[in-house]
């Protein structure tokens, strides 16, 4: 049974995450959906309620006013999901109050029932575009070591079309196993393995271009085959877990140029030029670091991608 944490904030962008849910999943029976709103911390006038008569009053209306407005939040989500024709007991909600901070308390939620995902609106829950300044999506990312996170944007997806993006490290066969599970049983899911390749050194001084030239060749063909092994063990791992091999293509790319800033792009264009619904990425990449860090090829893709869901998993 898959476990998925859908928080919302009652946003347009919200909405949206619960829209691809219900057209991803749309009839699905073994999985349970869990609608979170997070309830803001009382304002610090209103903790001294206690004392004040007055102030009990105004509190009391405040919280009342927070409580259905969380409500009404996840009532709309809910009523969205139901288009992907989901049984009443796999769908729940819950409205606990801020304890940590937004972030921290779905994440604490998230750990707290098991989760096998957490989906958010990229643009809801006060994501910011150009820099990290502490809003709550970017907050997520950056403390959610643990557990996957689906950021989705826009509406015009066509979500059963997916694409992996894979690196040379072994956790990205691990990366697949996890895509393979959570895509598991779904009809006419179409999975693309995709890998980048740039070159090790995109600047040779003339006289020594054809000599290192042909070094790169033989070490893009070495990379192309350590890829290839990983695509197979993937492959394998997707067969084992009942997939057709017809559900199932493999893309090898020799690109242009080494720089971080061109591998983004690169991923961005194979994900627009193949009409992909859904991309997915290994949160730790070649470095296996656990943070983000401003312009890793995670980050700068996050940040281009609209109209799209990406699958973020910490492997």
């Amino acid at each position: 049974m898959k476990r998925i944490l859908l928080a919302t904030d009652g946003s347009n962008f919200s909405l949206s995450a619960a829209a691809y849910l219900a057209d991803l999943y749309k009839g699905s029976s073994d999985l349970d959906f869990t609608v979170l709103n997070i309830l803001p911390a009382a304002p610090s006038l209103y903790r001294e309620e206690q004392h004040d008569p007055l102030i009990r009053k105004d509190y009391a209306e405040w919280k009342k006013k927070k409580t259905e407005e969380g409500q009404r939040y996840t009532e709309e989500a809910i009523k969205v999901l139901r288009n992907g024709d989901f049984e009443e007991s796999q769908l729940q909600v819950k409205h606990p109050e801020q304890i940590m901070g937004v972030a921290r308390d779905i994440l604490r939620e998230a750990a707290a029932g098991s989760h096998d995902a957490c989906v958010i609106g990229k643009k809801g829950m006060g994501w910011i575009d150009d820099v990290l300044l502490g809003s709550i999506t970017s907050k997520l990312l950056e403390i959610s070591e643990n557990h996957p996170v689906w950021l989705v944007s826009g509406n015009e997806w066509k979500s059963r079309k997916v694409l992996l993006a894979m690196d040379h490290t072994p956790s990205a066969v691990q990366l697949a196993r996890y895509v393979g599970e959570m895509l598991r049983g779904l009809e006419a899911v179409q999975i693309t393995l995709y890998h980048y390749c740039p070159p090790f050194d995109e600047y040779f001084a003339q006289e020594e271009e054809g000599k290192m030239t042909k070094i790169e060749r033989r070490m893009v063909e070495r990379d192309e085959k350590e890829i290839n092994s990983l695509f197979d063990e993937a492959l394998n791992a997707f067969e084992d877990l009942g997939y057709n091999e017809k559900a199932l293509t493999t893309r090898f790319e020799y690109g242009k140029s080494s720089s971080t800033r061109k591998i983004s792009p690169a991923i961005i264009k194979e994900l627009l030029e193949g009409d992909y619904g859904t991309l997915v990425l290994g949160r730790k990449g070649f470095t296996q670091a656990t943070e983000f860090r401003l312009g890793s090829v995670v980050l700068r893709t996050i940040r281009k991608v609209d109209n799209r869901a990406v699958w973020i998993v910490p492997v």
